[in-house]
């Protein structure tokens, strides 16, 4: 009978041990394939346009596959400077604190375009290539309203809170459908 016990505690260490080696895996390639390994993962908005007129275009806000809210950009004029939206596509993003709102999202390497960004407002009148962001909106006046929120929002899924106190190692990518 001891002879038994002690194989079957062989084989049930056995088994803890490829257990344990097999979790360990698990978590190893989890934390690869997510960035945090290496303390860098990104951090993916989508500007889904799904209106466009001869006043503005708008759409909504995906941030890492969640609908955030709804966006306001000017309309389409051929991507000239300052009477048009950006062209679709996919740019990079950085982080502003230089602004009255503290913190925003800037693009990188639009096509003929500087400064080009994600941030609060409710008209077009104030931007000129930006992109505003907005919980509701109002399609015959071309408006989104209650800024302040989605912009809490994109920020708070940014960050991973409402109450940051350090900038995620996070690559921003925008990218326009």
């Amino acid at each position: 009978m001891k002879s038994i016990n002690i194989v079957n505690t062989g084989l049930s260490s056995i088994l803890k041990y490829k257990i344990m080696k097999t979790t360990l895996l698990v978590i190893v390639l989890t934390a690869v394939f997510s960035g945090s390994l290496f303390g860098q993962r990104n951090f993916e908005i989508v500007i889904e346009r799904k209106l466009s007129s001869a006043a503005c275009t708008l759409g909504y806000l995906i941030a890492d596959k969640k609908v955030i809210c709804h966006t306001l950009e000017l309309p389409w004029e051929n991507n000239t400077k300052n009477i048009s939206c950006i062209p679709p596509g996919s740019y990079n993003g950085i982080l502003r604190y230089d602004k009255n709102d503290g913190w925003r999202i800037q693009l990188e390497n639009v096509p003929d375009r500087d400064g080009v960004q994600i941030h609060m407002g409710n008209y077009t009148k104030q931007i000129k290539g930006c992109v505003l962001v907005g919980m509701e909106t109002d399609i015959k006046s071309c408006i989104v309203g209650n800024s302040k929120l989605a912009y809490s929002k994109l920020k708070d899924a940014f960050y991973g809170t409402s109450n940051p106190n350090s900038t995620p190692d996070k690559n921003i990518i925008v990218t326009f459908k």
